[in-house]
């Protein structure tokens, strides 16, 4: 069954994608790295590994490079926690959002991904949690297995930076006046890694090279947090 997004949907996403193309764009300022590596409006089966600094970080990506009316769905995991409020989870779940538990193998959760993956753009977060002093954690060999099992037929690095001055840890309220950067890295291969198999070692050898990729893209931006 496909996940094309109908047209209500795309109105709904429409919606959130003005509510905060004002909270980055005109309440704030955006800089774009890397504009060539964004995911095409058409193109799926996208995976996006992005580092993890505050929980507007998707809304940052989805404002950067998700279009208008776009015929693809764009889905991204959220703590389950977020899921107990009915009108946070109305809200994010017809966003887009699903529910992941932290800190566990959650295994319904990876597989969703997978099959997400087969046709939908999906953001990932490979530390697991945010950063609280802007230096990347190590990253989950869950999300290895998910690149080794879907095969996206794009990988894309991100880097956000200044999501955390806007709306910091703690805070319900977003600031106004900041400045922020985000930086699309070139696609990154796994090929060679798909004949092998998947153990844990493996896929945690497969995202630390993610977390490597977001490492060098972070010094060359010299990102601040």
């Amino acid at each position: 069954m496909s996940d094309r997004p109908g047209f209500f949907i795309k109105c709904w996403y429409g919606i959130g994608l003005v509510f905060w193309k004002i909270i980055f764009k005109k309440l704030n300022q955006v800089e774009i790295l890397g504009l060539e590596n964004r995911p095409r409006r058409e193109e799926g089966s996208v995976l996006l590994l992005s580092n993890h600094i505050s929980s507007i970080d998707p809304f940052l990506i989805a404002v950067t490079s998700y279009t208008f009316f776009s015929p693809i769905r764009w889905r991204a995991p959220a703590k389950e926690e977020l899921f107990r409020y009915p009108v946070i989870r109305n809200i994010i779940s017809t966003w887009g959002a699903f529910p992941v538990r932290r800190g566990k193998g959650d295994y319904e959760a990876m597989n969703q991904m997978v099959e997400m993956l087969k046709e939908s753009v999906v953001v990932i977060f490979p530390e697991g949690t945010r950063s609280r002093d802007g230096h990347l954690l190590k990253g989950r060999p869950g999300v290895g297995k998910i690149i080794w099992e879907a095969r996206p037929s794009k990988i894309i690095p991100v880097v956000v930076e200044g999501t955390n001055w806007i709306l910091p840890i703690g805070k319900i309220f977003p600031s106004y006046g900041k400045k922020t950067r985000i930086y699309y890295g070139s696609p990154m291969d796994f090929s060679s890694f798909y004949p092998e198999k998947p153990t844990i070692e493996f896929t945690q050898h497969m995202v630390d090279l993610v977390i490597e990729r977001l490492d060098i893209m972070q010094k060359e931006m010299n990102f601040k947090f």
